[in-house]
């Protein structure tokens, strides 16, 4: 799949609606998250010609927003002078395929009757494999302690992708990935 068709992907599509999300997250046990108040955003490198992330603006603004209110919701103020935290994020999109099998019999029972002959003669087995392409989608978020600029958080998450049909529908997709994915974070002291 070349790189412009990936973008254009990725700015139609986020991950499958929360239930179809697997989630994991990780954090620094020496960290003490119940201090930190304040956030903003990772520094962006910038954009580079032909990279991904320029046609996928829509879906890039769309995570933006979406971690900018579970943030705001969990109690954490955005703060661009001096933040105890910095917020990046990242999606990534595979393409996958799976193979299903099935076999079909037709014709004879199973067992043997009196004479030692199968019931109903010889049968016959057809064999049927299906290919299936997907997208999966992997939304990784990582929070950083600005004074010792260290990794304290790391959530992932990662679904089936699915096309959705408006704008609306994105965000709350996005919205909804982004919930899962910072589910525990902050995580209990």
């Amino acid at each position: 799949m070349n790189i412009r068709l990936l973008g254009a992907l990725a700015a139609g599509i986020v991950l499958a609606a929360c239930s179809g999300i697997s989630t994991t997250y990780d954090h620094s046990p020496d960290f003490s998250f119940g201090q930190a108040q304040t956030w903003d955003w990772m520094p962006r490198p910038p954009i580079r010609r032909g990279s991904t992330r320029a046609e996928s603006q829509f879906i890039d603004e769309r995570l933006r927003a979406a971690i900018e209110l579970t943030m705001e919701e969990k109690g954490f103020v955005r703060d661009e002078s001096d933040p105890d935290l910095r917020v990046g994020f990242h999606l990534a999109l595979d393409e996958e395929v799976s193979y299903q099998t099935m076999n079909n019999y037709y014709g004879s029972a199973w067992g043997y009757g009196m004479y030692r002959y199968p019931y109903g003669g010889p049968g016959m087995v057809t064999t049927t494999t299906t290919q299936r392409r997907y997208t999966v989608g992997t939304l990784i978020i990582d929070i950083f302690d600005t004074g010792e600029q260290e990794l304290v958080w790391r959530g992932t998450g990662e679904g089936e992708v699915h096309r959705a049909r408006d704008p609306q529908e994105r965000q709350r997709r996005a919205d909804e990935a982004v919930w899962e994915v910072m589910r525990y974070f902050p995580p209990e002291s």
